[in-house]
């Protein structure tokens, strides 16, 4: 079909990060529905596919949602690079292939930072970044969950699993997971 991995996500109706992700040897496995809709996209066997999948893994689910913030790229989180580079455009989504730059702190770093600090102590807080796009709002997040990962802390992105099927079934523990779940 000779869809490259963004056009492959705009027909299956997926974020292209999911995508990029399901392409990945040694990345997150994919959630069934995210199987179902890139083998509807790509006229594949959907039955077929989801038993491959569920062999491959032997059957064993994820124990809890996300991964340990340690093991994640900023931009499997959709943290987007600042400016151009020789990958953008290329089709290419590998992770690494676009550097950060230097973070400049601001003053919602230090709400973040707080917010941070109260989950830590086993308070819940939950704090809504507004600002236009590309205005560092990922970016900033990323940042102040940087300190969490030497902690052994989870991070799970709403994307995988999608985010209606991570907010119809509950963790191990019987608790339900939030839009960002740090653990």
């Amino acid at each position: 079909m000779r869809l490259n991995k963004k056009d492959l996500a705009a027909r299956a109706g997926l974020g292209r990060t999911v995508v990029s992700q399901a392409f990945q040897t040694d990345g997150p496995r994919p959630s069934a529905e995210t199987v179902a809709a890139l083998a509807r996209a790509l006229r594949l066997p959907v039955g077929e596919l989801l038993e491959l999948q569920r062999d491959a893994v032997g059957g064993v689910e994820r124990p809890d949602p996300g991964r340990l913030i340690g093991e994640w790229e900023p931009h499997d989180l959709e943290v987007h690079p600042a400016g151009h580079s020789s990958s953008i455009g290329d089709g290419s989504d590998a992770p690494g292939a676009r550097a950060l730059p230097g973070y400049v702190r601001r003053e919602h770093d230090r709400v973040l930072a707080e917010a941070v600090r109260d989950v830590v102590a086993g308070r819940s807080r939950i704090v809504v970044l507004v600002g236009s796009s590309s205005t560092g709002k990922t970016r900033a997040c990323w940042e102040v969950v940087q300190p969490l990962a030497e902690r052994g802390w989870r991070l799970w992105h709403p994307f995988d699993p999608t985010r209606a099927e991570a907010a119809r079934r509950p963790d191990q523990t019987g608790k339900w997971p939030s839009a960002l779940d740090l653990r």
